[in-house]
Parts: structure tokens; C-alpha cells; sequence
């Protein structure tokens, strides 16, 4: 989980400070999506992309969450 730097605006980016890890099978709700429009909030894990999930504490790639 990572949370955009004071200066980075309002989407996390790979640069991003890691707040912390989430667990494997641990349960987070998000409705709201982050948009990052730069090349610095791309990621490769988790196949890709730059939409990252707003979480409590923090964000996270879409793609490494699986929809319950």
C-alpha cells in the first residue's frame, strides 16, 4: 500500500512511499478509483496498468486485488 508523496499529487505512483504491505487474503473496500495519468504511476506487478484502488491508509494497484 502506498500513499502519495506531499508533493506528488493525489495518485500514488511506483516512487511513491510504501506505507504498509497488505496480507494475503486480507479484505480492503474500495469504491473509488485513482487515475494516474503519468508515466512514474505505472507498475508492473500484478499485470500492469495505472489504476490504483483509494483505500483506508492508502493506495493500491487495481490489479493486485481480486474482487470478492
Amino acid at each position: 500500500m502506498r500513499r502519495p508523496a506531499w508533493n506528488g499529487g493525489p495518485v500514488a505512483t511506483t516512487r511513491s512511499p510504501i506505507v504498509r504491505y497488505l496480507r494475503r487474503g486480507e479484505r480492503v473496500r474500495s469504491c473509488i478509483v485513482a487515475v494516474g495519468r503519468d508515466p512514474w504511476s505505472q507498475y508492473r506487478e500484478c499485470g500492469g496498468g495505472s489504476l490504483w484502488r483509494v483505500v483506508p491508509g492508502g493506495q493500491v494497484p487495481s490489479g493486485c486485488l481480486r474482487r470478492a
